[in-house]
Order: structure tokens, then C-alpha cells, then sequence
């Protein structure tokens, strides 16, 4: 599968050697912006896998860029740097999860950092989604629990019957758990503020 780019580049012949470069490895650019300011404007997740920064750019050494990039977006960072800045820069942002080539760019490292860009990516995609499944879990227990509080409060049940009453108006009503749940929450809330 292609990995969608934007690459973030000075204009010039860069521009048509790194396209063919990423095109021998799979890799479509999408869009091409010559400065940091539009690196991070342009940096979105949904639409890219990999940001590839050839540094130095016009306005900036890229660093913020990236470290920008990586905190907001689940894309791979890529940045491209002269080999005596090899050091300095990684230092600065390998914390980030950013990947540095140095230049002369040599080929074979350059696809296996795509590569490991790409996997991490999608890693790091699988577990975001994963975090969000489980906030969402989570979210909904506080949800349930409360209602059964609200139950027992009110209904005097214990917390299996108020369990099992929440499961019930959920089968009777043909809704699911969370949403009979929040009906009492709704119901008992009420009913405690015409108190």
C-alpha cells in the first residue's frame, strides 16, 4: 500500500528529486509547501501518513516543524539534514519520534526509515483508536454506575437488582445499556430537583 506525503521542501530541484525518490518507494506525494509555517498548516493526519521535511527550509531549521507535526498528528516525521547536523538535530528531536537522514541521502536507509515511519504510524493510529474505545468504555461505566447509584437511592435495590433493572429496561425498550442508563439519570435527576 502507497504512503500518501507532504513534503515540505525549498523550491528547486529538490522538489523533483525527493518526489522521485519517495515514488521508488511507494510513496505518493500529495502536496509540496516550501516552509515550515505551511508545513504545520498543511500537516493533517486524515489526509497524510508521512511529512518529510528537507531541512534547512526558507523560515526555519524545520526542528519546530517537526516537533510541532508529531505532537499534534499521528503522521511519521521524517526530516532531511546535512550529515553534520546529523547529531544536533536528532538530539532535539528524537524525544518526538522523528527520523533523521542525513544527507547525501543514501538509498537503502532512506527506504528503511520510510518503512518504520509507516509501521509506527499505523501503531501508533491502531493504539490511538484503542485509547479512544476504552475512554468511551470507561465513559459509559461512570454512566451505569450512577444510574445504579441513583436505583439504589431511590428504588432501594441492591446493586445486582439495580444491575439487572438497568438490563431489563434496556431489553424491554430495545435500547442499549448506556442509553437506558442515561433515561434513569434523566428520570431520577429530575425527580431530585422537584424535591
Amino acid at each position: 500500500m502507497s504512503s500518501n506525503v507532504l513534503l515540505v521542501t525549498k523550491p528547486g530541484s529538490a522538489v523533483e528529486v525527493l518526489t522521485s525518490l519517495l515514488a521508488e518507494n511507494d510513496c505518493i506525494v500529495g502536496e509540496t509547501v516550501y516552509s515550515c509555517e505551511s508545513a504545520v498548516e498543511y500537516a493533517d493526519d486524515l489526509k497524510y501518513d508521512i511529512i518529510v521535511i528537507n531541512s534547512p527550509l526558507p523560515d526555519a531549521d524545520g526542528v519546530q516543524a517537526a516537533i510541532d507535526i508529531s505532537k499534534e498528528t499521528v503522521c511519521g516525521v521524517i526530516m532531511i539534514v546535512q550529515s553534520d547536523k546529523t547529531a544536533e538535530i536528532g538530539s532535539k528531536v528524537i524525544d518526538y519520534g522523528v527520523v533523521i537522514v542525513p544527507k547525501p541521502i543514501n538509498k537503502m536507509l532512506f527506504r528503511q526509515c520510510i518503512g518504520v515511519v509507516y509501521a509506527a504510524k499505523k501503531r501508533y493510529a491502531g493504539l490511538s483508536k484503542e485509547n479512544e474505545r476504552l475512554k468511551s468504555s470507561l465513559e459509559e461505566s461512570k454512566i451505569i454506575n450512577r444510574a445504579k447509584l441513583l436505583l439504589m437511592q431511590y428504588l432501594s435495590l441492591g446493586e445486582e437488582r439495580a444491575h439487572r433493572y438497568i438490563e431489563k429496561q434496556a431489553m424491554d425498550m430495545r435500547i442499549s445499556k448506556i442509553e437506558a442508563a442515561r433515561q434513569i439519570l434523566k428520570t431520577y435527576s429530575s425527580h431530585n430537583n422537584t424535591m
